[in-house]
């Protein structure tokens, strides 16, 4: 048996997370890579999150047409290729199901919506990636650690408690001086019973 084929249950493993929203909630946030090269696509682990890396997407009027006549051309039996684009359509359309996951990737710089509305763009890549046949090798690395990252329950309940008890400035002031103050009683009381000579 070739040791390289994937067996059905690692490819099902791999697509545990759904989209942006589900991304961030396990704390992944998104940087642009500042090119336009499909194959700019990286994932990093930090220690209380971690970061994909996304090329700039702009999509405008005339992306639907250019998506399909790349991906026609790719399919062409005339010369071999990797499927470039058809794979980056793919993942793309596994992080794009809704409308709010177009608005975080316009509110991090990484697709420039000249289309019109959010729920166009993710119409979109809805319509574009039916009936593809990606490579499943080209961001088989990527996609191997952000699912490695989505089953960690550490980073889930770390990415959580962050998100809910400091997601503005005042609650980290907050939890600050309670940290400070419990630290100062406890300086207190430790003088208190162990006085000075």
């Amino acid at each position: 048996m070739n040791s390289s084929k994937k067996s059905p249950d690692e490819n099902v493993k791999m697509m545990t997370y759904r989209n942006i929203q589900d991304l961030r909630a396990v704390g992944i946030r998104l940087k642009s890579s500042k090119t336009r090269r499909p194959r700019d696509i990286d994932f990093s682990e930090g220690w209380f999150a971690a970061e994909l890396t996304l090329p700039e997407i702009v999509v405008d009027d005339t992306s639907a047409a250019t998506f399909l006549n790349l991906i026609a051309y790719e399919m062409c039996p005339d010369f071999e290729n990797d499927y470039g684009i058809c794979s980056f359509a793919a993942f793309m359309d596994s992080l794009i199901d809704h409308p709010e996951d177009v608005k975080v990737l316009r509110s991090k710089g990484i697709l420039l919506n000249s289309l019109g509305s959010d729920e166009e763009v993710a119409e979109l890549f809805n319509i574009i990636s039916t009936d593809l046949v990606p490579n499943t090798e080209t961001y088989n690395d990527v996609r191997a650690k952000i699912h490695d990252h989505y089953c960690n329950r550490c980073n889930t309940w770390i990415a959580e408690g962050f998100h809910t008890y400091f997601s503005n400035p005042w609650a980290i002031i907050a939890f600050i001086a309670a940290f400070t103050a419990l630290i100062l009683t406890f300086i207190q009381t430790w003088f208190a019973i162990n006085p000075a000579c």
